[in-house]
């Protein structure tokens, strides 16, 4: 039996899920139940895997567990970026592998794509839109980014557009910005509204328990005998597990000293006035990364509320410390708020929150098979709504026999090395310097 030793512990601050109407009562897993598929954690993977597996086996009875209220779990406290390829491209790198780079836009693509037809086909209300994303300098290095940027895209035959000052400024509502680019094939997305249409419309043959933290599993290598999962008031058997666990698989028994669990922090504004919106213009709706990689990125939200979002820093965390620094996060996110917008410095935040989010060293993703009849499709680097749904799918193309040139590739990818020692000093050095070399751009 292992004791699972690490447990997320969400607060209810998420701007997005709290600004949503309030959730019936969870269905708990309670009493004995036996089925044909766990899957633990209803995040992108977690809910990718599952309808799919429904989908491919409508006979299975399929068990969705997930240890808070889905749409409060990590996924629904991304920023809403649903990207095809990475925020930041490391240039040079990118640039000399021109296949590889384009089958991994060309698999996040194909996420994105069974996902929208997925949130199409059930009328999940969650704001999925086209609008691409923009990657905004501030700075004379964050222009230089910009260019070696295009110069990759450029090389991978990737289509986007330039913008100056003027029309960074239209767009934008903000004189902050001297150049700015735009890919267009990303999607916006308002992620708890997402995560919870995705889970509430599950097939029938898929029973969906929340607020369930699995605390115990045994797991069991003969194959004529089921895994056993455990939660404070209930079990769930079957004889196939797969964990979406994402940086928490560590507790599960698995990936040891191979991931490295960070929480990245977001607050967003309360919503503007007509007023206050009037006050600064621009586009009701866009997203913004900044060309830097350790600056800020910006949401401006005008559905349901016109709300203004800032997402930057990170921090170590094994633990899922969302408490104590939750403070500094704000002062931070505020300080770049007032530079984008001094007009709404009496415009203040309604909400601030972290979410989990974990990382292999060398980029490398975990697929496959665990230990027998225990998958795991986790850590997806940066990219996680449109890599973790398509790997999810994926996983459970693979579990049930099926075969593609997108499996293969998923297949062919390596495992994350060791991570370094002493992380959680090397994550505050890290994140400190690249605050430093980012200047503006934060």
């Amino acid at each position: 039996m292992t004791s699972v030793s690490l447990l997320p512990q969400y607060d209810h601050s998420n701007g997005w899920h709290e600004m949503l109407d309030t959730l019936p009562e969870p269905a708990v897993l309670t009493g004995d139940v036996t089925c044909d598929y766990i899957v633990i954690g209803g995040g992108y993977s977690g809910l990718a895997v599952t309808r799919r597996l429904a989908e491919l086996d409508p006979s299975a009875r399929i068990v969705l567990i997930d240890g808070d209220r889905i749409g409060n779990n990590a996924a629904g406290r991304s920023s809403g970026f649903a990207i095809d390829h990475a925020h930041n491209l490391r240039a040079k790198s990118f640039a000399d592998a021109k296949k590889v780079a384009q089958d991994a836009i060309a698999m996040n693509r194909a996420g994105l794509d069974w996902l929208g037809d997925t949130i199409e086909a059930n009328h999940i209300d969650c704001q999925w839109v086209q609008e691409g994303k923009y990657h905004a300098a501030a700075t004379t290095r964050g222009e230089r980014m910009l260019e070696q940027f295009a110069e990759s895209l450029d090389s991978i035959d990737e289509d986007y557009s330039l913008l100056d000052a003027d029309q960074c400024h239209d767009v934008f509502g903000t004189s902050y910005y001297s150049r700015a680019l735009h890919a267009p094939h990303s999607f916006l997305v308002q992620p708890a509204a997402m995560v919870r249409g995705l889970a509430t419309t599950m097939p029938d043959n898929v029973t969906v328990y929340e607020d369930s933290m699995v605390t115990e599993v045994v797991y069991d290598d003969d194959p004529r005998k089921p895994h056993t999962v455990r939660s404070e008031r209930g079990s769930a058997s079957a004889p196939t597990l797969v964990l979406a666990t994402n940086g928490f698989t560590e507790g599960f028994g698995f990936l040891a000293k191979q991931l490295i669990p960070l929480i990245t922090w977001g607050s967003m504004t309360r919503e503007l006035t007509d007023a206050e919106a009037n006050r600064i213009g621009g586009h009701a709706s866009y997203g913004i990364i900044a060309a830097h990689p350790a600056g800020t990125s910006v949401r401006r939200v005008t559905s349901p509320n016109n709300r203004i979002l800032v997402r930057n820093i990170f921090s170590f965390s094994k633990n899922s410390d969302f408490v104590s620094r939750k403070a500094w996060a704000a002062k931070t996110h505020r300080r770049a708020f007032e530079r984008r917008w001094p007009q709404l410095v009496d415009v203040p935040f309604e909400h601030s929150w972290g979410g989990a989010l974990s990382l292999s060293r060398n980029g490398e993703p975990v697929f496959g098979e665990l230990r027998p009849s225990v998958y795991g499709t986790v850590v997806h680097n940066g990219v996680g709504i449109a890599r973790g749904t398509i790997s999810g799918k994926l996983l459970a193309e693979m579990i049930m026999g099926e075969d593609s040139e997108l499996l293969r590739q998923m297949q062919a990818k390596g495992r994350p090395n060791t991570a370094l020692p002493f992380q959680d000093l090397g994550v505050r050095i890290n994140a400190r310097a690249r605050r430093i070399i980012a200047g503006r751009e934060e």
